[in-house]
């Protein structure tokens, strides 16, 4: 089905024959990297090559440069290349400048082309000498991979300490709970309970879980299929033929979707202090020890994986691709750990991308001091807080509209193609300030204080959602409307005027995060459905509880398998479900030790120091 879904497409968007393509020289090429640094003499390089035509006119040429204008196509003036230069060109060993040697190398291969090559990136050069001794003897142990070890050996010390002393004490005793907090055995027990015997209106958020795991599954997908546009491609037309293809707009265009990570982020933060205001007064002297939850919640987790990220990851493997991807996104996580931990590395230097899903942890961190002074505000006006909300709603996206006429920014569908994805939007200032932006992500952050503050006052007001008919229809349609409205920017996107553009930007976030609001609100007010006995089901309990550290390790792990590869990668469908299933799998089996080892131990020892 699959296959004739792609033959549609690719008729309709071909610009090119089979037969003229054929004669297009390959956009990626890597020659046997493990073979070549087996060599004594062996030396690997791997860079970005500008061609032109020697003679004046060249059809083909053309042709290329033509065919790379389409927005959907890649640079195929630019050739990327892996070479063994001792084994291709071993009549240029005696060249000492390896970068010349190199662009030598390859303008042998372009004159037999009829085409002029030129060095454009010089990604690495690597000898049999260098790899010898990754492998043998490895470069001793800086500073921060030490400090790292430390960190880590730290932690499972206490883990061994805490674990220990609860299973020795037994069921019934006494404990101390800052010793308790790191029991292993606590923390399982805490990840797999259900709470279905406990607090009613706890009780009701259990579909938010499920709604965790499916919005993680969807980033997970997505970012498998962005890691296969940023790698070498043995079928990079595929790549193009698809993302002609309407329903790539669910993840091109629905990766806003993470906006309902922001709402239900929010719409937790505020009905948790509405309940603890039921009982407890509520005052801006509240407002650093929630703060240090929330820091103490994220941080832990957060700061080691991008530690691991900045030390030890690029000695995680090898391959000709792992230098130019692993290594380069290490180096930027040793240059803005600072900013990772006063969650700025979304403002600053924000091209210099360590782990791209960081953005939203720092966003999130951000929003979340402004959700909580909001609250504090509101709670002793919550006659009046719906309205003032809902005008903050419309007030935060007209904001977005007026900054995105201004500065000519754009949603992310606009310019989510492959040639520009295959950078991470490097130098797209609409991705690095609006779609990483706090001020971008704030009316979603306004809807689930919204739904926060109406779930509350339903719940107080002793008001029963199923017994009003007219609002089943809305909560039924909501989940094909967001799919629809993901699908929507495949058309919407040929409107190019500013205004339009503008006004886009306005309301593609907030439409989002209100009808996933609107899921939630009525889940968590009795209305049924089949959706909601889904999101509901145990199953999601414990996964969705690890939804922080499964954000946090994913882009690693899919990285790590994708980037190892020795030949450039055959993307498909099925590939890119296979590398979304399998990072899936290695994101929840590691985020089992790092939510019951080190989230939940933090946050633990955090209530017991509070109270």
């Amino acid at each position: 089905m699959w296959s004739i879904v792609l033959l549609a497409v690719a008729a309709a968007a071909r610009d090119v024959t089979d037969d003229e393509y054929a004669k297009f020289p390959r956009l990626y090429h890597l020659d046997d990297y493990t073979s070549c640094l087996s060599q004594t003499n062996g030396l690997y390089c791997l860079g970005t090559f500008q061609i032109s035509p020697l003679k004046e006119p060249d059809p083909t040429y053309n042709l290329i440069k033509e065919y790379s204008q389409d927005p959907h196509h890649f640079n195929r003036t630019e050739l990327h290349r892996g070479y063994c230069l001792s084994s291709r060109c071993p009549a240029l060993a005696t060249e000492r400048n390896t970068s010349l040697r190199f662009e030598l190398c390859a303008a042998h291969w372009g004159r037999r082309r009829s085409l002029r090559t030129e060095l454009s990136k010089l990604s690495y050069c690597r000898t049999h000498a260098q790899e010898y001794s990754r492998i043998h003897n490895p470069e001793p142990l800086d500073v921060s991979q030490r400090v790292f070890l430390f960190v880590f050996a730290a932690l499972v010390l206490l883990n061994i300490i805490g674990t220990t002393y609860d299973v020795l004490m037994g069921v019934n005793a006494k404990k101390n709970l800052f010793l308790t907090a790191w029991s292993v055995r606590g923390n399982w027990q805490r990840l797999t309970a259900s709470y279905e015997d406990g607090d009613p209106r706890l009780s009701a958020l259990a579909p938010v879980q499920g709604m965790r795991v499916l919005l993680m599954v969807l980033i997970i997908a997505t970012h498998s299929a962005c890691i296969h546009d940023m790698l070498y491609l043995y079928n990079p037309r595929w790549i193009e033929q698809i993302s002609r293809h309407p329903v790539l707009m669910i993840f091109l265009n629905g990766t806003s979707v993470v906006q309902v990570f922001v709402m239900l982020s929010n719409f937790l933060l505020a009905y948790n202090m509405l309940l603890f205001a039921k009982s407890n007064k509520l005052s801006f002297k509240m407002l650093p020890l929630i703060s240090l939850k929330r820091i103490t919640r994220i941080s832990p987790v957060h700061l080691l994986v991008v530690g691991y990220a900045a030390t030890w990851w690029p000695r995680a493997n090898s391959g000709p691709m792992w230098p130019a991807t692993v290594n380069v996104e290490s180096e930027a996580c040793r240059q803005k750990f600072w900013t990772h931990v006063f969650y700025v590395n979304n403002l600053i230097d924000p091209e210099n991308v360590c782990l791209i899903q960081t953005w939203f942890l720092a966003v999130d961190m951000q929003l979340y001091f402004v959700a909580a002074v909001l609250t504090l505000c509101l709670a002793s006006l919550r006659r009046r807080a719906l309205p003032i909300l809902a005008a903050l709603v419309v007030a935060s996206s007209a904001l977005n509209g007026v900054l995105a006429y201004i500065n000519n920014w754009q949603s992310l569908m606009f310019f989510a193609y492959p040639s520009t994805l295959k950078t991470m939007y490097r130098g797209i200032p609409s991705f690095t300030r609006l779609y990483q932006s706090p001020w971008g992500s704030l009316p979603g952050c306004l809807v689930g204080l919204f739904g926060a503050f109406l779930h509350f006052e339903m719940q107080e007001a002793s008001v029963k959602l199923a017994s009003y008919r007219w609002l089943k229809p809305p909560y039924y349609i909501a989940p094909a409307a967001m799919v629809s409205w993901m699908i929507s920017g495949y058309y919407l996107k040929e409107y190019t005027d500013p205004w339009f553009v503008a006004t886009y930007v306005a309301i593609e976030r907030p439409a989002l995060s209100i009808l996933g609001g609107l899921v939630v609100i009525g889940m968590v007010n009795g209305l049924e459905g089949w959706l909601k006995h889904f999101l509901a089901w145990r199953g999601w309990y414990a996964m969705g509880r690890m939804s922080l550290s499964v954000l946090a390790v994913h882009w690693c792990i899919n990285m790590t398998i994708a980037a190892a590869r020795a030949q450039p990668i055959s993307s498909s469908f099925l590939s890119v479900v296979r590398d979304t299933i399998t990072t899936g799998w290695f994101s929840y089996i590691v985020a089992i030790p790092l939510t019951t080892m080190v989230e939940m131990p933090v946050q633990r020892l955090v209530a017991a120091l509070s109270f």
